[in-house]
């Protein structure tokens, strides 16, 4: 991810930055759909109270943002395009609060997550 960082501050919308955001994308699809695979196989419904879940929706995340600004260097900014950008950014945030603030959630978390706050 740094590399894709530091190659849109160089020279945005370069040929190198759409062929690295691909690579990415490709990568992250295929570990995204491993890890929903494994979720799926032991049938686990409640995918934030475990590792593999977080990482999953932490990856389908970052897809769905490499994805959102492949072209938006050569086009319009749309309503669509932004609505989904502030989506996609303020998810985590709101899901955080969510699982902090509601107690029956909270007393499932593990240990490490309980003494980090």
């Amino acid at each position: 991810m740094i590399v894709i960082n530091v190659l849109i501050i160089i020279s945005p919308e370069s040929l190198l930055w759409r062929r690295t955001a691909d690579l990415h994308v490709l990568v992250s699809s295929t570990f995204g759909l491993i890890l929903g695979w494994k979720l799926y196989k032991e049938g686990i419904t409640d995918i934030f109270q475990q590792e593999e879940g977080r990482e999953c929706c932490g990856l389908l995340l970052t897809v769905f943002w490499l994805l959102l600004c492949r072209h938006s260097g050569r086009t319009p900014v749309g309503s669509v395009r932004i609505c989904t950008a502030v989506g996609i950014t303020v998810f985590p945030f709101i899901t955080w609060i969510y699982y902090y603030m509601n107690t029956e959630l909270r007393k499932n978390w593990p240990e490490h997550c309980t003494t980090a706050l």
